[in-house]
């Protein structure tokens, strides 16, 4: 019987230092035995998994097939240029009317376009296209009646001049504010309503029979000035702050590299040192996070009423806030407390891990081509990514127009469905309702082309990352399973691996990505049905779809899992994905405490490195932007001093660096990945003898109590013949 009892640190250790395999009962297969001719990945192989492979070519021509679709029926000035109310496109030519001279479109009531409905369902107000922008702020006088008629923007065909002293009927604008131009589309300019000499601003709020509700339209304005205000101030940052920026990222590539070279020689210093520095930038975080909010009570002490907002667009007033660094501090708190816990307890097995990444720095500093291999898979990944969202907008650009109703002069509902109308009905200037234009109509089987292109944007893309994973993982075994690791190691060896993956693999990674594919897409779906069933009462449908995603999340970490070392498997052996999955899982299943003891750790070992390069750099770029080192840099390094908001380049700063270092670290630790499963495969194969010596290194020997036999000296004695 099998001893349910958790195993302690020391029994760990002893059983990673067994002789052979934790499991050796053959549930899990047979152990892999001793093979002289074997030197690591094998030269002689053939294509595997072609059928997989037609499927995937056979996708790509249907995929094409879709592209045809929506390049053919979609138009790209529905995409670059504004349409009208009444379904004409500004700026070109619409059958009979020519609109060339006319390329901005103007909304009669912005206000309309706020909130998040109008990416659904579109600004519910009807608009024209203009010349030109209006140039100042002009609100309907239905006072005085004292119109200019020059001033009004009204629909096509309506008389200015009638409608001046007609304002029932609402054929114009009620009112407009002076805007710029953001994408063909006049939205109004920051501060013009609050400027206190503004003559129409004053106006704006004190008209009691505007033709728009007033509060509609006090509260719409404030809420776009607002918005757009946040923008333009953060837009404003980025643009004076990139270089800055860039430099920050600059040192993330530096530092990575100078960490994963110097763990080269010195790897048990610098996973120590590591661990140190992230509990001490989790320690420095507490101590400022609760500096900081004791600063925000002293102040508070005359003024005990001031509260945080629940929500509000000006990003500093969350950082004046006691709430927010109390927030922050008690979760860096916690954090620092379970790594404090976990750093105690894997003490032991961390001398373990470190053999492996010490294995593994000499396998990234011999190969150094392999931290700018990911470049490569990137840029697959835009050109994947950027096709399948070119094809998504064209397909959604393409169809019939189509109407919805709106009331004239009244409150839109834009959260309600619209009602469809048909844009060519032609209603009187008198009548209560109006079909504006709404979007473009499409039959089904866009849906189903829609479907096709999602579907591809998964398979291709985990098809990219199984590639590289592939190409890596069969230059590092080629690492592992040589003698001389620099004089007999093959001049190009990531070079030979990416050709025999791309000669002989492709349909093995075309099937493990599939599978991982249609995962998502299922997962997808149920996210979708979730979003349609949010206004629904249906809670017990919508519960039972989340439990049904978080099976799916978890099955499909799974299967990545299964996935990579499958790959590692392929290239190291040449057989097909289903078989490379199984011997994978096998070899894991009978090393599984040693999976415990030493892969699992060193994933937590290049997290915490990984921690320590994000968080030293964004400290600095904290105290950076917020002028704490002006005086230690001469003027032009010094942080900007007009910045509105500095969380905006330091949270970029944290971002950027944080996917900096997952690139660099991720060729570590799929180094890390295919070392284990060649260092289970060593000690299966090999005991040690002069005829079986293992391939590990001196240093992972000596910890897990192992040597090779060295080749006793013989004296051989010749007689003449």
């Amino acid at each position: 019987m099998t001893e349910t009892r958790s195993a302690s640190d020391e029994d760990l250790i002893a059983m990673a230092r067994s002789q052979g395999p934790v499991d050796d009962s053959g549930k899990y297969g047979k152990p892999r035995t001793f093979d002289p001719t074997f030197h690591g990945p094998i030269k002689k192989r053939s294509c595997t998994d072609v059928i997989c492979l037609i499927l995937l070519l056979a996708f790509i021509g249907g995929w094409g097939v879709v592209a045809y679709f929506a390049f053919a029926n979609g138009n790209w000035d529905r995409l670059l240029y504004p349409t009208d109310s009444r379904g004409r496109i500004c700026g070109r030519q619409n059958g009979d009317v020519d609109l060339t001279n006319r390329p901005y479109l103007f909304y009669f009531d912005i206000s309309t376009c706020l909130g998040p409905q109008t990416l659904f369902h579109g600004c519910r107000t009807p608009s024209v296209c203009v010349t030109q922008c209006p140039n100042k702020t002009f609100v309907w006088d239905n006072i005085d009646f004292k119109n200019d008629p020059a001033d009004l923007i009204c629909l096509d065909g309506v008389d200015k001049i009638a409608q001046a002293t007609k304002p029932s009927s609402q054929r114009c604008a009620s009112y407009y504010v002076q805007s710029g131009t953001i994408g063909g589309r006049c939205i109004p300019i920051l501060n013009v309503l609050q400027s206190s000499d503004n003559r129409n601003a004053t106006r704006l709020a004190a008209v009691p029979e505007l033709p728009v509700p007033q509060a509609q339209i006090a509260n719409g304005t404030k809420n776009l000035f607002d918005a757009r205000a946040v923008l333009e101030k953060i837009f404003y940052d980025f643009s004076v702050s990139w270089w800055m920026i860039f430099i920050a990222f600059g040192m993330t590539m530096v530092i990575s590299f100078l960490w994963i070279v110097i763990m080269r020689w010195v790897a048990g210093p610098m996973v120590w040192l590591g661990m140190l520095a992230v509990l001490g930038l989790l320690s420095y975080a507490v101590y400022y996070c609760f500096t900081r909010m004791a600063a925000i009570d002293a102040l508070r002490k005359g003024d005990p009423g001031g509260q945080a907002p629940l929500f509000t667009l000006d990003i500093n007033s969350y950082l004046a806030q006691r709430e927010t660094w109390m927030a922050f501090g008690i979760i860096s708190a916690i954090v620092l407390g379970i790594l404090v816990l976990i750093a105690l307890f894997l003490r032991n097995r961390i001398r373990l891990a470190v053999a492996l990444l010490e294995e593994a720095s000499k396998s990234v500093s011999t190969m150094m081509c392999t931290l700018m291999f990911p470049i490569l898979p990137f840029i697959l990944q835009l050109v994947v990514f950027g096709f399948w969202g070119l094809l998504a907008v064209l397909m959604s650009s393409a169809g019939e127009q189509k109407g919805i109703l709106v009331t004239k002069g009244a409150p839109q509902n834009t959260s309600a469905e619209p009602v469809s109308c048909d844009l060519k009905q032609n209603f009187a200037s008198n009548a209560t309702h109006e079909c504006i234009f709404g979007d473009y109509q499409r039959d089904s089987m866009y849906a189903y082309l829609q479907l096709y292109n999602i579907f591809g944007l998964f398979w291709l893309g985990f098809f990219v990352v199984g590639l590289g994973e592939m190409a890596l993982a069969g230059a590092f075994a080629s690492f592992y399973f040589t003698r001389r690791k620099v004089d007999d190691l093959s001049a190009f060896p990531l070079g030979a691996s990416f050709g025999r993956c791309f000669r002989y693999h492709l349909g093995s990674i075309a099937f493990g990505s599939l599978i991982i594919a249609v995962v998502r897409f299922i997962r997808w779906i149920l996210e979708q049905l979730d979003q349609k069933l949010k206004k629904s009462e249906l809670g017990i449908a919508r519960f039972l779809l989340k439990c049904c995603a978080c099976c799916l999340w978890c099955l499909e970490k799974f299967l990545k899992f299964i996935n990579r070392n499958a790959y590692i498997m392929v290239a190291i052996y040449g057989k097909n994905f289903c078989r490379s999955a199984k011997n994978a899982f096998e070899l894991l299943m009978r090393n599984i405490l040693r999976v415990v003891v030493l892969d699992k750790v060193t994933d937590f070992l290049l997290f915490l490195g990984k921690l320590v390069i994000v968080g030293a750099v964004g400290v600095f770029a904290f105290h950076f932007f917020d002028g704490t080192f002006d005086h230690a840099f001469p003027a032009p390094l010094n942080k900007p001093s007009q910045l509105n908001y500095i969380a905006v380049p330091v949270a970029t700063v944290i971002v950027g660096s944080y996917l900096i270092a997952s690139a660099f670290f991720g060729v570590y630790a799929m180094a890390v990945d295919t070392l284990f499963l060649c260092f289970l495969e060593d000690l299966e194969r090999n005991d040690g003898s002069k005829e079986r010596p293992y391939y590990m290194s001196k240093n992972l020997m000596k910890i897990l109590g192992k040597k090779n036999k060295k080749a006793k000296k013989e004296n051989i004695k010749t007689t003449a013949a």
